[in-house]
């Protein structure tokens, strides 16, 4: 992972997709808490590396994601997770790398990485 990556996290609620950002920025030297920004739609992290956490998962319209400023913030400075991504596919640069998650049972999940 580096500096300019979109990641993009699509699947069920509670597939895991959170607890997977967490281990990210763990790896990322990050220490302190991380939550999913369901309500505030964006965290910033100062990891190794910026890192902009945004949450779709409550906000689907793409003209408010427009002026929220969601295209400032994929740059080739910051790492960029979004959750719920699906929801503005649209605004999503081409070398995004698409993060899928399913419920394989109550104990495991399937993760499926691609990109365009």
């Amino acid at each position: 992972m580096q500096r300019g990556d979109v990641l993009a996290f699509v699947g069920e609620l509670a597939s895991g997709k959170t607890t997977f950002i967490k281990g990210i920025l763990k790896g990322l030297q990050f220490e302190k808490p991380v939550t999913s920004p369901t309500f505030t739609l964006v965290n910033e992290y100062d990891a190794k590396y910026p890192v902009i956490h945004i949450d779709c998962y409550r906000e689907d319209e793409l003209d408010r994601w427009i002026k929220l400023g969601i295209n400032d913030y994929m740059n080739e400075e910051n790492i960029v997770i979004i959750e719920w991504a699906d929801k503005i596919g649209s605004l999503l640069p081409s070398n995004t790398i698409y993060v899928q998650f399913s419920h394989k049972n109550i104990y495991s999940r399937e993760i499926i990485l691609k990109a365009k």
